[in-house]
């Protein structure tokens, strides 16, 4: 009689470790998917970032060259307007005295800075850029541990499912 319930216990306990284990892996694999969605939210909005920059680097270039309006508090305006005491001012906030910026007409101190500042955001640009590729790499991974822990719950399942047909 204690042998037909330890056989019986023994079979039920080792089938109940297996789905057991089955969940687990069921749990494992939602953690790496939640995590590959919210790299694919980051990836998303480092992208964005990035594209936002690139623009951002080619629009000051170009403006640049044609010329633009800069005021004291970072304003940039193609068009400007005059003080009654016939200074120029920003048409953006209308009070601070605004500066006209062109490349042809920068010092040579100015186009060194210009330039300085171009390089280094385009070194941010390229380590953004960088970043992402990390993040796509990682994302990889977090989907690749996700399907790996899909199977060894289907293996866990399968076998606790013979187990029972035994």
């Amino acid at each position: 009689m204690i042998y037909f319930f330890a056989k019986h216990w023994a079979k039920w306990s080792y089938q109940f470790n297996k789905y057991r284990e089955s969940e687990m892996h069921i749990l494992s694999a939602k953690v790496a998917e939640r995590n590959a969605g919210l790299t694919k939210t980051l990836i998303a909005q480092l992208t964005k970032d990035a594209d936002v920059m690139d623009a951002r680097i080619k629009d000051m270039a170009e403006m640049e060259e044609k010329g633009f309006w800069e005021c004291e508090d970072g304003h940039e305006t193609t068009i400007h307007d005059t003080a009654q005491d016939g200074s120029d001012i920003c048409s953006a906030c209308r009070k601070k005295p605004a500066k006209f910026v062109k490349r042809d007409l920068m010092t040579g101190q100015e186009k060194y800075e210009a330039d300085k500042d171009r390089k280094e955001a385009e070194r941010l640009l390229a380590a953004r850029r960088q970043e992402i590729a990390a993040q796509e790499k990682e994302l990889e991974n977090q989907v690749a541990t996700g399907k790996y822990f899909r199977g060894q719950a289907q293996s866990s399942r399968t076998l606790a499912d013979n187990i029972r047909k035994v």
